[in-house]
């Protein structure tokens, strides 16, 4: 996730169009700037080479999410009319399906960190392994800064953390995706990591 404010001015984003390098494209109402959902980086307009503030987060299941916080509260902003924010904007004679698939490939999906100059991928598969032999969290250190590891394959998230258990900036990603914004990337593989 990112902060949207960059010195006294605040963005506000919309859906782009295509992908680059197989993620998902935002553009910014206010400069029309295009930019990468994974890395956060404005990659054309008159912003582009500017980057967006991190805020570390997690992205999870709704349960997950409520299990770990049942006083949450979801908010709906005032023009809302409660429909999917994904159909929101559909075009006329378009159909919204009846069901919205939920499922995700997790043989490819896993969490992706980069601190300093190194970058390590941990795909669901192996931090599942990890868990199912009694292997987490994961302590280790990329790129200099100490990390500690989370999974819960219920909640269909990963999450970073500092020893002193503050969030790290970390994303979900599908694999393909992670390694072409990091071609040099390590590979998590159950015992460590590797270089691809």
């Amino acid at each position: 996730m990112y902060a949207r404010r960059i010195g006294q001015r605040t963005l506000t984003f919309d859906f782009g169009e295509g992908l680059v390098n197989d993620n998902l494209l935002v553009v910014d109402r206010e400069t029309s700037s295009v930019w990468s959902q994974l890395d956060g980086g404005a990659i054309s307009g008159p912003l582009a080479g500017t980057p967006l503030p991190v805020v570390p987060s997690v992205q999870a299941t709704w349960r997950f999410w409520r299990h770990r916080h049942p006083e949450t509260r979801v908010w709906v902003p005032e023009d809302g009319d409660g429909r999917p924010y994904l159909y929101r904007n559909r075009r006329p004679g378009k159909r919204r399906p009846k069901t919205r698939p939920v499922e995700h490939d997790v043989a490819v999906l896993g969490l992706g960190l980069a601190f300093g100059d190194e970058a390590v991928f941990f795909p669901f598969r192996a931090l599942e392994r990890a868990a199912r032999r009694g292997r987490l969290p994961l302590r280790l250190s990329i790129g200099g800064q100490e990390v500690v590891v989370h999974y819960d394959g219920e909640g269909l998230t990963a999450w970073a953390e500092d020893p002193q258990g503050n969030l790290l900036p970390g994303v979900l990603a599908y694999r393909f995706g992670w390694l072409d914004f990091h071609p040099e990337s390590s590979i998590y593989k159950g015992r460590g990591h590797r270089r691809r």
